[in-house]
């Protein structure tokens, strides 16, 4: 999986603020934030890891204790908590917490410093490349390598009609986890976009409307 194309450093969908800004709407369509948003509860129920239900409902507390890039590192020790379940709950929290902040921010034209100080405060906390790699790896804990490895063989050598894709729908050895392979792309799609238009070139972060 490290050496994957599709994962190598610099290799990114979204490059410019145009381009972010068109994906965030897309993305932020009613419809498509609640696939976003039942995506991730999708993803901890196929952890069957009831300890991060416990974590998530306990984070805003430990962000009173901790700083989030702390809880994010996966070496923060705390009572009770496993440190891959405190990042793993964290990475879940931001998730939620960006999808929630973007939305605000596209339909209140005058939103609150409150709101774009969270933004800013998850975005330096993690960057954008390890935040989509840490995401991957909890993904392929659920799919597997050896099923990770056949999609990305398959989606190589897709070209782009539609029995193209509706045959990657329909591949058998693909299907079971062909849902959640599609809800990954999209939040790295969110997150690279997400990164790219509230960035700036001197890695200060700027306040945008979408």
């Amino acid at each position: 999986m490290e050496n994957n194309e599709n994962f190598k450093k610099g290799k990114r969908l979204v490059k410019t603020v145009e381009q972010a800004k068109t994906a965030l709407n897309m993305l932020l369509q009613d419809s498509e934030k609640s696939n976003l948003e039942r995506g991730i509860w999708g993803l901890l129920d196929k952890l069957k890891n009831p300890k991060l239900d416990l974590l998530l409902d306990r984070y805003p507390e430990l962000l009173q204790e901790y700083e989030l890039e702390q809880l994010l590192s996966g070496s923060l020790e705390i009572p009770d908590a496993e440190t891959s379940d405190v990042k793993t709950a964290g990475l879940f929290s931001c998730l939620q917490l960006l999808i929630h902040f973007c939305y605000e921010l596209k339909d209140n034209p005058k939103p609150s410093d409150d709101c774009y100080d969270s933004l800013k405060y998850i975005l330096r906390s993690i960057s954008s490349s390890k935040f989509v790699r840490d995401l991957l790896i909890i993904t392929v804990s659920v799919v597997g390598v050896a099923y990770y490895e056949k999609f990305q063989q398959r989606i190589q050598n897709l070209d782009l009609s539609f029995e193209s894709a509706k045959g990657l729908e329909n591949d058998p050895e693909l299907q079971e986890h062909i849902d959640l392979m599609a809800w990954f792309a999209l939040v790295r799609l969110f997150l690279e976009s997400v990164y790219t238009y509230f960035n700036i070139p001197d890695q200060h972060l700027t306040n945008r409307t979408l």
